[in-house]
């Protein structure tokens, strides 16, 4: 996909209302053209060679990428200040706002703790920094949106440079090809084991990453991912009508994790995501239709490599080169 198709795509995710899931999952996989193949840069470890063997792909959240731009969202803090105060604008309201904190952390708070919670009190702490604490808090949720989402990430171009010297170990490492045309390699989902996984029940949509400099807004889910996490802490509900003023939240998560730095735009990046909630390790299964070996891998990696691949099952072997016209290629190994 070019700029333009990463665009639309981009538009169409930022389009959906959120009203009917399985109509405008349709609509949005109409505005994405699928490659024949995706690439997945791997170093030569222990880690990447066990999951070689047994066709594992591996998810990561996005606070564990290199990047700590992953995932460019923008929180607006002017906007969360200003509410933020606003409820503290008369005695009444802050008294208001009191009462409510205490009935959502009634679980966690020790009686002392509760008895110092008064109005006077929280009137004093807001001339003696309660504010910016807040909205330091408010930021850090930049960092807990990353946790919340698992994905898998590959490249549309198995030829890439940069992402050989990143991520393939300066081109000592591999690369694994996907075919999304070849359904059999797929093997999620068609095991007993597979039953009651979320995997198979929810589906791991594959999406293109779009690249802009202007981040992604995502002041409101914030709010709603600030919410779930009191819920969490203060085993609590929280009130439906909060969760009412922050809209629909329903695309959220697809908006936040897929859109990057413009400057990253040559990566061709695409991303499969998790559709549920799902613990940690999180794994799928999918054998590759071939490998591409590191221009500068060493006798004993590219045996080592090509023995995990056999026993994976998998039949193309290629080794990377630079042609005549000085680019970087590949041909296949007769093994």
């Amino acid at each position: 996909m070019n700029h333009n198709d990463r665009e639309h795509f981009w538009q169409t995710l930022c389009s959906l209302p959120g009203n009917d899931i399985v109509a405008e999952r349709e609509q949005l996989f109409k505005a994405i053209k699928y490659p024949k193949l995706l690439f997945r840069y791997r170093p030569v470890s222990t880690k990447s060679l066990d999951a070689l063997r047994t066709n594992k792909l591996y998810f990561s959240s996005a606070n564990y990428y290199d990047d700590p731009f992953d995932t460019f969202l923008h929180i607006d803090i002017e906007a969360i200040r200003k509410e933020y105060l606003s409820a503290f604008q008369t005695p009444e309201s802050t008294e208001a706002v009191v009462d409510g904190v205490k009935s959502l952390l009634g679980n966690i708070l020790s009686e002392e703790q509760a008895a110092q919670f008064t109005v006077e009190n929280v009137t004093n702490a807001l001339s003696h920094g309660l504010t910016e604490s807040f909205l330091n808090a408010a930021l850090s949720l930049r960092d807990e949106v990353k946790k919340d989402t698992w994905s898998v990430c590959f490249s549309e171009n198995g030829f890439n440079e940069v992402l050989w010297l990143k991520y393939a170990d300066q081109h000592r490492g591999f690369v694994q090809i996907y075919d999304l045309e070849n359904e059999d390699n797929f093997l999620c989902g068609k095991q007993e084991k597979c039953a009651n996984c979320g995997i198979k029940n929810y589906g791991t949509p594959l999406y293109p990453i779009y690249y802009s400099d202007t981040p992604y807004d995502a002041t409101k889910f914030a709010k709603f991912v600030m919410l779930r996490k009191i819920a969490e802490t203060a085993k609590t509900q929280i009130p439906q009508e909060l969760y009412v003023e922050m809209g629909n939240v329903l695309w959220e998560q697809e908006r936040t994790t897929l859109i990057k730095k413009e400057c990253h735009k040559y990566d061709e990046e695409w991303r499969m995501i998790t559709g549920c909630i799902m613990k940690p390790p999180i794994m799928m299964e999918w054998i590759p239709n071939g490998i591409i070996l590191g221009l500068r891998m060493g006798v004993a990696e590219e045996n080592l490599v090509v023995s995990m691949a056999k026993e994976a099952g998998i039949k193309n072997i290629y080794k990377s080169y630079i042609n005549a016209q000085n680019k970087l290629d590949a041909y296949p190994l007769k093994l």
